[in-house]
């Protein structure tokens, strides 16, 4: 069995310190497009012998270009920064968004695909729709358990990665505006400015309530292998070498015991205990979790005084270094001949001056096998040397030093030979695709989606509202109330649809698969999407082209709305974080653009009820304050059981009909989540108004989002 030990690596003494420490690969961030802006990362030329460096001691380099990519970005910068990074062998590349995954997968088809934890893939249906277009990992989102990866892994042949040490995010991945929305630092642009590790004020309590503690998984590591997860990676491209060292030394001996067989409980108690100290002396946010894997969300996961703590302990770092053996022939009849071979299948020889025979000082044995091991900072130590000399010769200490630069020179060329690639064959993926763009809007649609019974009686009555979108569990309760007959007879006059959970997981699916054929069979005309487990489901069932993509599936640019095109989708949301200009120079001739709702800065398993009081399954909406006594609500879902924290004020785009017609943009929404029935009508007659008639009433307090100023 094989099991990787994944590192990171935010700087390139990172990266020499988790090789040294027995990491079978590394994961590194270039200057550009990936999730840790703010580490040291690797410039291009660092990049390509960053490859080598590894390949030479039998190890693996993953790139991250794990945030979302702009137009601009894909069609005038990515294809440059990949390819000679290709060519050099690059073991794979680290991806969110879909349009870079799709550009990748037709211009290098060779290239391994990982799927970051940033497209928070929950269950079997999203990571098989990934696997059928070339994926070749996925790391799982952070939220998932030990029994969820289990059925993942008999039902997919995908590699599989998990994270095992290391920060928690507060949010599922890829599912987080909460820096962007306060101040333009978007974690989807690798600038979080991690405002959930600030306190916040529940009821008269002030603590960091979104904060989690570190994830530490030692004695967790028998059931993981046994699982068949295929990467344990570990997080930090932000810390120093020496905590790196620490943690992947650690994991190593840890990894390599349950890899000959021995369990938890076999281990010594004493040095577990000691280890387990040493790692939170490198550092911890408040002591240590096992994360998702085992126990359900709760306070214990949450460090809600402690912060982050580094202590006095340093790892030791070292250079690792392969073995090679060495033969080394002098005669004076013919030319010196040097052999080194590694790993037994590389092999090479090289030759240098005939040797002279000796006047009066001949060159020792002991001198000459001395010098010719003397391999400084190249990647090798010598295991065995031989030498054959059979008479007294001089050989000058130069001769010996170029024989065996030339040599080592030679192997390392051989050894890499295997990684490096020819030019790739494809270039379709060098152009922006066909996007068809259709700058004529068509005729006017007001969308409109409700969570409540007070929402939805007065969105059913608008007419002016062409398609309502109603959540699950309203619609569920609608039925029990008013039963068959009632959806039959609203089909008839509206057009209803479901808008389903931020979050579904494995064992959401057959309420899904139940609630969306019952309605389907009513009448109801499609499903807002809103993850990719969901939408892979769908179109198990061949639903695909009743989805509107809600904006966290992020068609930031024209690759991903193509991806999504061809996946058979019927619309999507433009992302919340392109700025006016991006949107106009973006294919909107499939999109919904949201014009008003109270956003959602972030999805979480966590429970903000259950972490200050206590659970009662009763779905309602708390609030926290900032530093600043900014409001946000805070939506318990208990059905799905997760919480949306929203921004403080509602977005609004009341006066921005004419610009957004001009972008090619003509269906709009109106998200209601947290309004009262009267708030509802209030802001909807508004908004007709306004996008009907050009006419803008006072009296709105909305933010704007990034339409002006956009993110880095």
């Amino acid at each position: 069995m094989s099991v990787e030990l994944l590192a990171p690596a935010g700087s390139w003494e990172a990266m020499e310190a988790a090789v040294g420490a027995g990491a079978d690969a590394v994961y590194v961030g270039g200057r550009a497009f990936g999730a840790r802006a703010f580490a040291a990362n690797f410039s291009g030329e660092d990049l390509c012998r960053a490859v080598d460096y590894v390949h030479l001691r039998g190890c693996r380099l993953y790139l991250t270009v794990n945030t979302l990519l702009k137009n601009r970005e894909i069609a005038k910068e990515l294809d440059g920064y990949l390819l000679l990074l290709y060519r050099r062998g690059l073991d794979g590349v680290i991806v969110q968004d879909l349009g870079v995954f799709m550009y990748i997968r037709e211009r290098f088809p060779d290239l391994p695909l990982h799927v970051s934890t940033q497209m928070a893939v929950t269950g079997v249906s999203g990571a098989a729709m990934l696997e059928r277009e070339g994926a070749a990992r996925v790391v799982y989102a952070r939220e998932l358990m030990l029994s969820e990866l289990r059925q993942i892994r008999q039902k997919t042949s995908l590699e599989m990665e998990v994270f095992v040490h290391g920060a928690l995010c507060y949010c599922y991945s890829g599912q987080c505006l909460f820096s962007s929305m306060l101040g333009g630092r978007s974690g989807n642009r690798g600038r979080c400015a991690q405002p959930c590790r600030l306190p916040y004020q529940q009821g008269k309590k002030k603590s960091r309530l979104l904060s989690l503690k570190d994830l530490c998984t030692l004695e967790l590591l028998p059931e993981l292998v046994e699982a068949g997860i295929d990467s344990l990676k570990i997080e930090g491209r932000m810390k120093q070498p020496e905590y790196v060292a620490g943690v992947v030394s650690v994991y190593r001996r840890y990894l390599d015991d349950c890899l000959e067989g021995r369990r938890a409980g076999q281990w010594d108690k004493r040095q577990l205990k000691y280890d387990k100290e040493f790692l939170r002396d490198l550092f911890h946010r408040g002591g240590f979790s096992q994360g998702y894997y085992i126990e359900n969300p709760g306070p214990s996961m949450i460090a809600f005084e402690d912060h982050k703590k580094t202590g006095s302990r340093q790892a030791e770092i070292r250079k690792r270094k392969e073995k090679i053996k060495g033969n080394l022939i002098l005669s004076s009849d013919s030319r010196a001949i040097l052999e080194l071979s590694a790993d037994n299948c590389h092999t090479i020889t090289v030759t240098g001056d005939i040797p002279q025979k000796a006047r009066s000082q001949p060159s020792s044995r002991e001198r000459i096998i001395g010098q010719m091991c003397k391999t400084g900072n190249e990647p090798f130590d010598f295991e065995e040397f031989r030498l054959q000399m059979g008479e007294e010769l001089f050989v000058p200490v130069s001769q010996l030093n170029d024989l065996r630069r030339r040599g080592i020179q030679a192997l390392k060329e051989q050894m890499l030979k295997p990684y490096q690639r020819p030019e790739p064959v494809s270039t379709a993926g060098v152009s922006a695709p066909d996007s068809r763009r259709n700058r004529k809007p068509s005729q006017m649609v007001m969308a409109a989606s409700c969570e409540s019974q007070d929402q939805w009686s007065v969105l059913e009555s608008m007419e002016e509202i062409r398609e309502v979108y109603m959540s699950v569990p309203l619609y569920e309760a609608l039925y029990r109330e008013k039963g068959r007959e009632y959806f039959q007879g609203l089909s008839e006059r509206r057009q209803w649809m479901l808008a389903l959970p931020h979050v579904v997981r494995g064992r959401d699916l057959s309420r899904l698969e139940l609630v969306c054929g019952q309605a389907l069979s009513e009448g109801c005309r499609g499903f807002l999407v809103r993850n990719l487990e969901s939408f892979a489901f769908l179109s198990e069932k061949g639903w695909a082209q009743k989805c509107l993509l809600d904006a966290g599936m992020y068609t930031y640019n024209d690759w991903a709305v193509d991806f999504w095109r061809r996946q058979g989708a019927g619309a999507h949301m433009v992302p919340l974080e392109l700025n006016q200009g991006e949107i106009a120079h973006r294919d909107n001739s499939m999109s919904y653009m949201t014009v008003y709702g109270y956003l959602p800065l972030m999805v979480s398993a966590q429970c903000v009820q259950k972490n200050t009081r206590q659970c009662d399954r009763k779905s309602r909406c708390l609030f926290i304050r900032d530093r600043y006594q900014k409001k946000f609500p805070v939506q318990c879902y208990c059905d799905f059981c997760y919480n949306v924290v929203y921004n403080s004020l509602p977005y609004g785009l009341l006066e921005y009909r004419d610009a957004l017609l001009k972008m090619g943009l003509s269906r709009f929404l109106l998200s209601f989540t947290l309004e009262s029935g009267g708030q509802t009508r209030k802001t909807a007659e508004a908004f007709l108004l306004a996008y009907e008639q050009g006419i803008v009433q006072e009296g709105f307090s909305f933010t704007r989002g990034h339409m002006k100023r956009g993110v880095e």
